[in-house]
């Protein structure tokens, strides 16, 4: 399976299309449109996204 190049993030504030890399989040910018499904990832593989404490 290939690493993916971007990852959809929620937090609070909405949906973010977040690079999927080391520092990702601060890179994120809003997430606008529709996907037909989306599956929990619970392991980042080593990626630090920089995600905020939830």
């Amino acid at each position: 399976m290939q690493q993916p190049r971007y990852w959809i993030a929620r937090d609070e504030d909405g949906y973010w299309l977040v690079p999927a890399r080391d520092g990702g989040w601060d890179e994120r910018s809003p997430f606008i449109g529709r996907v037909g499904y989306l599956a929990e990832v619970a392991d980042l593989d080593g990626i630090d996204l920089g995600l905020p404490e939830s």
